[in-house]
């Protein structure tokens, strides 16, 4: 087994990222700028005030660089250490033609040279609207980028695409935190964040968004940072973590199952062990190639994650099914071993009953093992952090970091940990031209590919599972049924012939136990059938195949273009976490339960 030493940095690199926007110059007011500065210094001060116990608080800066508010919170940002990062509206020498010769461009060239990651968008003045639109875009990826917003903003109304009221719209609509500076001195800074009402209200615009005072900074910060403190979630830290400690299993009744349907042969993997490639998270590649230090971010940090996530998964998932397969096999072993006794001598009756007691007491006892070790909760939350972890690999290239998604059916802990981990991954440092978005391109494929042919590969398995479990409980039935008439048939041939008087007996024993026998066999096949939901399974992932396979050649016939890409991967992301919300909404219902 190959374990990485970065699963559980996140207890200690807890990261916050505070987005900027604001006016230019013109609309901040003449002789406004100190101002400004002083308003935003002291901001800033309480970020790090409240960020102060997360040891060691790790600041960082993300802004589109803007003359005016942008500049003054890089430049401020700069000067107390924290990282600041930059999304460009355009190329940055056509951006730099937003800036006036001299000293403010001078000044624009140098906060770039200060900041940490440079994603360069490709805004295009010549199109339609285009200085709006690029804007826009910038904005929403400083969006993406950012647990709170510090908005420099006058109050008024938006007057162009792109502009600072737009932005603030859009954040609070999204939900997320806006420490609201008043240029004008006016009114002292403050918080408006939905959070702030006890009750969720749902979606609020600027006019009906809570406002308070700063003041609630520091719990704030903790909500969005520290990981949840409930004993549910922090066990199940620890589960995750530790997964994939032993390296072997003997829960093999499931994989046994599906060879001996013929489904497919034992594996390796079957047993408990995984392979290296697949733990050091080689499957998500190709991954960023144009910034070498976001590729190493993604390679050491979410590979790893997702694989370790992913593998987690696959052995709790064997370790439950196991569990519930076994349990109504030896369900319908207890009645067997109960039947044997009608036809066994009696001495072996004590055997019979020590048997069936421990068959009994193998039920009891594994599954309040899987009960209280949480092994469905276990498999279930791995299975959607490995998805999240996924999709962040291909959204996180385009800038986006998924940082409010979120499932009513997931864990808590699951939430917390893929937004600490897209928090250390960051901004690329990317310039986004034809060359990169094509790169990105065939990743977004890649995954589209691996998924098609996973559910291809899925499907089939489990409408063969289905069909032969349907097959083999129709035919002990069929049997069982045969028998009875059978039965009757040989009763009334002993009585039109004496001579066979003396089978009656056993023939009677031998009838009752496989009448008896075979059903609850059937039973077992039938109980397996209903908690593994294989037809289900099998029907949503022909459904998302189909989907899958169209959105493929969708994207293949797209032309390239950031805006167009970044629909598409938020495309992907929506089936693959629609279709495990159903999968988790189906699974919730079937907890590891007794027979009966």
């Amino acid at each position: 087994m190959v374990d990485s030493p970065d699963l559980g940095d996140l207890a200690a690199a807890r990261r916050l990222t505070v987005g900027v926007t604001g006016h230019r110059p013109d609309r901040l007011g003449v002789g406004r700028v100190a101002a400004v500065e002083a308003a935003v210094n002291a901001v800033l001060e309480q970020f790090e005030a409240a960020a102060r116990p997360l040891c060691p608080p790790q600041l960082r800066l993300v802004t589109s660089l803007a003359e005016g508010a942008d500049g003054i919170a890089t430049d401020c940002a700069a000067a107390r250490g924290w990282v600041a990062d930059v999304v460009l509206p355009f190329f940055r020498d056509d951006y730099a033609q937003d800036f006036p010769p001299g000293a403010p461009r001078e000044a624009f060239f140098a906060r770039l040279a200060r900041c940490s990651a440079i994603m360069e968008l490709p805004g295009d003045r010549n199109a339609d609207g285009g200085h709006g639109v690029a804007y826009e875009r910038a904005g929403r990826v400083v969006l993406d980028q950012s647990d709170i917003l510090i908005a420099v903003w006058d109050g008024g109304p938006v007057r162009g695409r792109g502009g600072t009221s737009q932005i603030v719209a859009e954040a609070v609509l999204q939900g997320i935190p806006v420490v609201h500076v008043d240029p004008a001195g006016s009114a002292l800074p403050a918080l408006m964040w939905d959070g702030l009402k006890e009750l969720d209200l749902g979606q609020q615009t600027v006019e009906t968004v809570a406002r308070g005072d700063l003041s609630g900074l520091a719990a704030l910060i903790r909500t969005l940072v520290e990981p949840p403190s409930d004993s549910g979630s922090t066990a199940m830290i620890g589960r995750f973590v530790h997964a994939l400690r032993r390296s072997w299993t003997v829960a093999l009744a499931y994989p046994l199952l599906l060879a001996v349907m013929g489904i497919r042969r034992l594996k390796a993997t079957d047993f408990g062990r995984r392979p290296a490639a697949l733990l050091s998270g080689e499957a998500l590649t190709p991954l960023c190639a144009s910034d070498s230090a976001f590729a190493q971010a993604l390679r050491r940090r979410l590979a790893p994650r997702f694989a370790h996530a992913d593998a987690a998964a696959t052995r709790f998932a064997q370790l439950f099914r196991s569990v519930y397969v076994s349990n109504f096999v030896l369900a319908a072993t207890a009645v067997i071993l109960s039947l044997l006794g009608l036809a066994l001598p009696a001495q072996f009756k004590p055997l019979l009953i020590v048997g069936e007691l421990a068959t009994i007491g193998t039920i009891l006892v594994q599954t309040r093992l899987g009960t209280r070790a949480a092994w469905h909760r276990t498999w279930l939350d791995n299975r959607a952090l490995a998805e999240r972890l996924r999709c962040l690999a291909i959204s996180a290239q385009l800038g986006s970091l998924a940082l409010r998604a979120s499932s009513d059916r997931a864990a808590q802990w699951v939430n917390w940990y893929a937004r600490g981990t897209a928090r250390e991954i960051g901004l690329p440092s990317v310039t986004v031209d034809t060359a990169y978005l094509a790169s990105v391109r065939d990743g977004l494929v890649a995954l589209i590919d691996d998924q098609l042919g996973y559910l291809a590969v899925d499907a089939a398995r489990m409408h063969k599972l289905e069909h032969r479990l349907h097959l083999l409980g129709t035919v002990l039935f069929v049997v069982t049924a045969l028998t009875c008439v059978g039965l009757l048939v040989f009763k009334l041939m002993a009585t039109m012939d004496t001579g066979l008087e003396h089978m009656v007996g056993a023939t009677v024993i031998g009838a009752t136990i496989i009448g008896a026998a075979l059903p609850a066999i059937g039973a077992a096949v039938y109980g397996i059938r209903m908690q593994g939901d294989f037809a289900g399974i099998a029907e949503r992932s022909h459904a998302l195949h189909a989907q899958f396979a169209t959105l493929r050649g969708v994207i293949r016939d797209d032309a390239l273009s950031f805006d167009t890409l970044s629909r598409r991967a938020r495309r992907v992301t929506s089936l693959l976490t629609s279709d495990l919300a159903s999968w988790l909404q189906t699974y919730h219902a079937r907890p590891l339960a007794l027979p009966g």
